[in-house]
């Protein structure tokens, strides 16, 4: 029977509390319908955006199905109504959405069955709500201004059903076997030569589908579902004439029935039959989440069990697609293709990622060329994957054991009609389940829905494929063998398919078996298979960057994810992801640009901008992002400098002249735009460049700090062009414009009694990692109040060890924090600037992959949206803030500074050598070592011009005295030796300070 659940009291107004971001407002009172409360909502979106929420807590247990029922009135301009419930944890979000809702005048009724309030976000990434820790309502802004919204009779009606369905069989006995309401038990007589079962739920039921558990196995010639509304006329909704396996699983979405039959086609012992509601079909992803709950554990993809493995990408630089490997040995050849997984049966057993231990690596601990390895104790198999030098996928298995005699092992290679990325990073097609209709094999290749081809370079012993109702595939792999069929087709476009090698390896012997996976339209041939691999080490000379130690790993970690901006371009387009994040931002692209023309890297960045570019509009404006559908016109401010100052980066390390000149006219046009754009308050117009701001666009000075480095950058360029009007104007408007930010700031700090750089106007919120990228950009401007700026570093540096140490509660943080190195190394904070990187390096997901996510959830396996992995954006930041250490370009020092983040412990031993880095002066070449009496010893070569810093790891002494070798000018203090010039060889000599 249905009843309400929700307590009387629910609308009592002093339970609940206003939410009010930005700048939007929101009142709350009582009111009353007849004797009934009623909360009411008086809204003013004041800038036209944003949104407000009205928060109650409300713990309790859910049921499994349940109706929300609330009455509406209210009055106001077309907004959208958010209706939301949060687990305890108020991480994990369920929501329906009332879009352009007109409010109604009378009250209006309003029934929401759970089936659609569908899970939105939260480390959970789906599944049921069970226990329920608050409710909101939120109106969220679409054609803004002000109104009132009335809620009342809220009812939370549990729509669990707890009658048995009747049951009528063509033969045997009563099905019911009372477990639960929706579990029976058929036992059709042996004689029945075409069993079939109706059931009556009583009354219109919502259904997800079927699952089957068999007596005696499958019924080989199918089975038929049926149903009516009223038990007369019936409407078959699924049928197969094949099965197979212990287990059928029958997907219903969106069945609301009464009348239920199942058809068998055959004789058949029966099987324990369980309606499954609307859950089991909410998306393919649930559907497959159920089944793998009900097989073996590593039958089916660890993401199926809810469980989070990382993954990463492996391709060359050309801006070809690129392909995946996951940490369990799965790869992904094509974004959004099928997968290809390792099973390995010995003895009798089938092993999987679900058994065996896997360690990851990186070839030469650096190149984006992945493998995974299996180690048991009496074997080792190897999953390696990288591609060819035309950019086709390979992957290779070696099976290695350490016996005395050969071991016999039978390789299964799963096709499957899934993806590496999870459903939780679900975007356009990319994360989750991929159909695949028909596999065949033909011509010495397994053919994917007659298109995509895997060629195996060694004969298989045999390939199978089946259709999903003939059961899961690994059931015949535990078996020893593949299915029977070498081709299927499957209606339901979920075919699997697996290839066989048999291996038998002698002692110190590998057996290797290479899968080539070519995409749709790359033309194929015999000579194919004897192509190279991609060589990263012709791009990348490794040995420019060397350092003992940890500081050895930091370098290769560089290397790692400055290739993986390579890897992640697509053409022209620098992406700062694999999958998730395929689409072009300017600010992406401008950081990743600027990382890899300090590599030495220039002709992507140069193709990049000669792409972006030409979207600018015809009044300056830059779009924030591109993707296949054009420029993206969100209105964010930071983009117009962004492109100004990526134009300066591939002109000032590319030293290319004719890109200059070409893109002029873009660099002119969007520092005009950055003119006009300014407000009465001499800053930019709020934006949302800001993640943050999204729902309420702010004043961002990350806006402006970009506005100020693109007018520094133009200002020098048309200094060096002979534009002198221009370069006076840009300058004199980047005095104004940093007036006006300096000033701002200051105001903002003393209106809201803050003492940190505030990230905004409106929010005045602690914004560390923004404000970092302005220290980096532009170091610390003159009126930029230092201990304001010591103080956001303090209050970020605070919560951070607390978040290392464990007293902190914390649910997720991003890596985007790794830019903060650079920061405080600018502000010769070198032991936290050395404390982030050794936390930073140890948060690699995993540490041998040289890699982050753009978000890292405290639970490491919890199903959470990573954003992207490895987010290439958060890779460049990384080789800046690493670079930084080493050496960076100081526009007020009017030098470049050595050593300012070096660890100690680095200059020992041979030390630190740098070797023709580009740098804005040149090529940089350097080398600094401790010497056996204590001294510092420090060679810098020629190639640079102007003056360099030399800011060198002390230990906590002092530099007492400095030795030039070659005769060269210097002067000196307690921590620093500044030099007019290079080349020079010095000697440091220290003393012990207090």
């Amino acid at each position: 029977m249905s009843h309400n659940i929700a307590p009387a009291d629910l609308l009592d107004v002093a339970s609940w509390r206003c939410i009010t971001p930005g700048t939007g407002q929101l009142a709350l009172t009582q009111t009353r319908v007849a004797a009934r409360p009623a909360l009411r909502l008086d809204f003013d979106f004041l800038d036209g955006s944003g949104y407000v929420i009205a928060h109650r807590d409300w713990r309790r247990r859910m049921p499994e199905t349940y109706t929300l029922v609330l009455r509406l009135r209210g009055q106001g301009p077309l907004n959208h109504l958010e209706i939301k419930f949060a687990d305890p944890s108020g991480l994990n979000v369920w929501r329906h959405v009332l879009h352009d809702l007109q409010l109604p005048a009378r009250w209006h009724r309003i029934r929401i069955p759970s089936s659609a309030i569908p899970f939105a976000w939260g480390p959970a990434s789906g599944g049921r709500l069970e226990e329920l820790g608050s409710i909101e309502f939120a109106v969220v802004a679409g054609e803004g201004g002000r109104g009132t919204l009335s809620i009342a009779d809220v009812e939370l009606i549990d729509e669990t059903v707890r009658t048995a369905p009747k049951a009528v069989t063509s033969s045997g006995h009563t099905p019911l076997d009372g477990a639960t309401p929706l579990t029976l038990d058929w036992h059709p007589d042996s004689a029945d030569a075409a069993p079939w079962l109706a059931l009556d739920l009583h009354a219109p039921r919502e259904l997800g589908g079927l699952q089957l558990d068999w007596h005696g196995g499958a019924p080989a010639r199918g089975l038929r579902v049926r149903t009516s509304a009223g038990g007369r006329r019936w409407q078959t909704v699924y049928d197969t004439d094949r099965a197979g396996g212990e287990r059928s699983y029958v997907f219903l979405p969106g069945l609301r029935t009464r009348h239920l039959r199942i058809e068998l086609r055959e004789p058949s012992p029966g099987a324990r039959l369980q309606l499954q509601d609307f859950e089991f079909a909410r998306s393919l992803e649930s559907f497959w989440q159920h089944i793998a709950q009900h097989e073996p554990r590593g039958w089916h993809p660890r993401w199926l069990h809810r469980e989070q493995r990382p993954w990463t990408p492996t391709g060359s630089a050309h801006g070809h697609d690129c392909a995946l490997l996951s940490a369990d040995g799965s790869v992904e050849p094509q974004r959004g293709a099928y997968t290809l997984e390792p099973m390995l049966w010995i003895g009798g057993h089938l092993h999987t990622w679900a058994d065996i231990p896997s360690r990851p690596a990186l070839k030469a601990g650096w190149m984006p060329q992945p493998s995974v390895n299996w180690e048991h104790e009496r074997w080792r198999l190897q999953i390696e994957l990288d591609v060819d030098a035309q950019g086709t996928p390979r992957v290779h298995y070696r099976f290695a054991h350490d016996g005395a005699s050969p071991l016999a092992a039978r390789l299964f290679i799963v096709l499957r009609p899934f993806q590496v990325t999870p459903p939780w990073q679900h975007f356009d097609q990319i994360g989750g389940v991929r159909p695949i209709r028909t596999l065949a094999w033909r011509d010495g290749a397994v053919e994917i829905d007659g298109r995509a081809r895997v060629w195996p370079r060694q004969a298989p012993t045999r390939f199978g494929a089946q259709r999903f109702a003939e059961g899961p595939i690994a059931a015949h792999l535990a078996a020893g063998d593949v299915p029977a069929a070498a081709q299927a087709e499957d209606p339901f476009n979920f075919a699997c398919g697996a290839l066989r090698f048999d291996l038998a390896p002698a002692a110190g012997e590998t057996a290797e078996v290479t899968l080539y996976c070519p995409g749709e339209t790359a033309e194929w041939s015999d000579a194919a298979v004897m192509r190279p691999a991609y060589d990263w080490s012709t791009l990348f000379d490794t040995s420019r960057w060397s350092a003992p130690g940890w500081g050895g790993d930091a370098l290769r970690c560089m290397h790692t994810a400055a290739a993986h901006i390579l890897v992640t371009r697509s053409g022209a387009a620098l992406q700062p992801g694999p999958r998730r994040y395929t689409r072009a931002w300017i600010r992406d692209g401008a950081t990743m640009g600027g990382a890899l023309l300090r590599m030495g890297i220039d002709a992507p960045v140069r193709e990049f901008v000669d792409w972006y570019a030409p979207y600018q509009r015809d009044d300056g404006f830059v779009p924030c992002c591109i993707d296949q559908n054009g420029p993206d016109w969100l209105v964010e401010h930071d983009s117009h400098g962004q492109l100004v100052a990526l134009i300066a980066d591939l002109y000032r390390f590319g030293g290319d002249r004719a890109a200059l000149d070409r893109h002029w006219p873009h660099l002119e046009r969007a520092l005009a735009c950055i003119e006009k754009l300014l407000d009465d308050s001499g800053l930019l117009p709020r934006s949302a460049s800001h993640e943050g701001y999204l729902g309420n666009p702010s004043h961002s000075y990350w806006d402006d700090f970009w506005a100020l480095r693109g007018l520094r950058d133009g200002a020098h360029l048309a200094t060096l062009r002979g534009c002198a009007d221009l370069a006076r104007h840009w300058q004199a408007l980047y005095e104004r414009l940093a007036t006006a930010t300096l000033a701002s700031i200051r105001k903002t700090c003393a209106d809201n009694g803050i003492d940190y750089v505030p990230g905004s106007v409106e929010n005045h919120d602690l914004d560390p990692t923004a404000t970092a990228d302005g220290i980096s950009r532009l170091e610390v401007p003159p009126g930029l109040d230092r201990t304001a700026i010591n103080h956001t570093f303090d209050r970020y540096l605070e919560n951070w060890r607390a978040r290392r140490d464990g007293t902190l509660a914390w649910s997720n943080y991003t890596p985007y924090e790794i830019r903060i190195i650079g920061a405080l190394v600018r502000l010769g904070r070198r032991g936290d600037a050395l404390d982030l990187l050794r936390y930073f390096l140890d948060e690699r997901d995993p540490p041998a992959w040289n890699q982050w996510p753009e978000i890292v959830w405290r639970e490491r396996g919890a199903p959470a949206h990573l954003g992207d992995l490895p987010h290439t954006w958060i890779a460049a930041e990384y080789v800046l803030a690493l670079r930084a250490l080493f050496v960076y370009e100081s526009d007020l020092e009017q030098a470049l500074i050595l050593g300012a983040g070096l660890a100690p412990e680095w200059i020992d031993g041979d030390g630190v050598q740098v070797r023709d880095v580009p740098t804005g002066a040149g090529p940089l070449r350097y080398a600094l070592r401790r010497l056996g009496d204590g001294s510092l010893h420090c060679e810098i070569g020629g190639g640079v011009h102007g003056a360099l810093v030399l800011r060198p790891p002390l230990g906590g002494a002092a530099i007492a005295a400095v030795e030039s070798e070659d005769g060269g000018q210097f002067h000196f203090d307690a921590q620093s030796v500044t030099l007019t010039s290079a080349p020079a060889r010095l000697r440091l000599h220290l003393t012990k300070t207090d």
